[in-house]
């Protein structure tokens, strides 16, 4: 159980990092290398990357003591979480074949962690 909760901080970390990429880009063009690396070094992108160093140690040391099988499903929740979190933070429109979607995947992680 306690690595099934380490794997959710991982989903957390992957999701708050894609979170802050979008944030960090937003009204951006990135249309140069000279850009991108300007994007790159802004405090939200860079805080997202530091936050991807941390989310892939953690990531081997639960490699290390569980099953990829068993672990690697859970990080599919990462899905659900980026749809509601692009629509409440970002006001993105989420179809409801979407909303359907994102529940088989939440009902299967829920199938594969029993």
């Amino acid at each position: 159980m306690k690595y099934f909760f380490l794997c959710l901080l991982n989903v957390i970390s992957l999701v708050t990092g894609q979170v802050l990429f979008k944030v960090g880009t937003n009204g951006k063009t990135i249309d140069s290398t000279g850009a991108l690396i300007k994007t790159v070094f802004s405090p939200l992108i860079f805080s997202g990357l530091i936050l991807y160093v941390f989310t892939t140690m953690l990531w081997l040391y639960i490699l290390s003591k569980m099953p990829i099988s068993r672990a690697y499903p859970i990080q599919a929740l990462a899905y659900p979480l980026v749809l509601i979190l692009a629509q409440f933070i970002f006001n993105e429109h989420i179809t409801t074949t979407r909303w359907i979607g994102m529940g088989i995947v939440f009902a299967g992680v829920i199938i594969v962690a029993q």
